[in-house]
């Protein structure tokens, strides 16, 4: 298999598979350019781009290739060599091998922020994943912000299931963009439950208060499961909204969501704890009886 070949071969695509169209990316000054073709070994060069965006090559000289793509470069060479009748048909190859002074930066929720170099076709999993993957409190939406428009977020869906083959959950990403990982909310759930403590929000899939309460493993038998209270702090104070959890977990009162930073305290029943304490107290009564019953029928008989 030749060299151009090579560089056009494409695994097979399974039935009915999804691919997203790399997107054209301009070479720059300070770019690698790995540079064939296809009837002549001898013309193959790796060659730097120039401050001016020209690149110089055998039988060509100096030719500018800034501002162009991969593609747009390959004909650009193919026209001169068949301007100077150096071949009838050429078949030209360009690849960036290293963008230069293009990197992309990776931030937010990730193990290892900071700035990581760009190779060709680079797509948005394997950015996260060369900076140590997401964090633990890293949320399901990421935005991309391209070079070319810096203040405009592109959202992103991260779909860990790979379950969503309608959306493109990995796009490609360009040389000079920035990767913003959302974080996670925190909601906390304390008083009577099970496990109290803190619960992440998705940004994107969001959280219910059954939910939150069902990730605390739920009321204990002493809690005032009808009397409690989900806590909100706003810009105008912290607000304070009664539920019945009885009710909303039996489906008779709506679900409702949960957002970052409330707390959702379930008090204890004081009824259900002075009589759950009066029955141990009975239980613990009539052993004692009955065990003082078994040492006096020992000894009288």
């Amino acid at each position: 298999m030749g060299r151009a070949e090579q560089a056009n071969w494409r695994e097979p695509m399974a039935p009915g598979a999804q691919v997203a169209s790399p997107r054209p990316t301009a070479i720059g000054a300070g770019d690698f350019l790995d540079v064939s073709e296809y009837h002549m070994p001898e013309f193959h060069s790796t060659v730097r781009v120039s401050a001016a965006g020209t690149v110089r090559l055998p039988m060509v000289n100096e030719i500018q290739v800034g501002g162009m793509d991969e593609l747009g470069a390959a004909h650009a060479i193919e026209a001169v060599l068949l301007s100077k009748a150096v071949l009838l048909h050429p078949q030209v190859s360009v690849m960036v091998t290293v963008y230069a002074g293009q990197d992309v930066s990776v931030l937010g929720e990730v193990a290892h922020p900071g700035v990581y170099s760009y190779t060709v076709h680079h797509r948005l999993l394997d950015l996260i994943s060369a900076a140590g993957g997401l964090s633990q409190n890293a949320g399901r939406l990421v935005n991309v912000f391209q070079r070319a428009d810096p203040k405009t977020p592109h959202p992103v869906v991260l779909d860990p299931g790979g379950t969503d083959d309608k959306a493109d959950h990995n796009p490609e990403l360009s040389p000079g963009d920035t990767v913003q990982v959302s974080r996670a909310g925190l909601a906390y759930v304390i008083g009577d439950v099970v496990r109290p403590g803190g619960f992440p929000v998705d940004p994107v899939q969001g959280l219910t208060v059954v939910q939150a309460l069902s990730l605390a493993w739920g009321p204990t038998q002493n809690a005032g499961a009808t009397k409690a209270l989900l806590i909100r702090e706003q810009k105008g104070g912290r607000t304070l909204i009664t539920l019945n959890l009885r009710r909303m977990i039996r489906g008779q009162d709506p679900d409702q969501p949960i957002y970052d930073r409330d707390i959702l305290f379930v008090p204890d029943s004081v009824a259900k704890e002075m009589w759950n304490r009066t029955m141990e107290a009975a239980i613990q009564s009539a052993i004692g009886v009955s065990i003082y019953a078994g040492l006096v029928y020992s000894q009288r008989f």
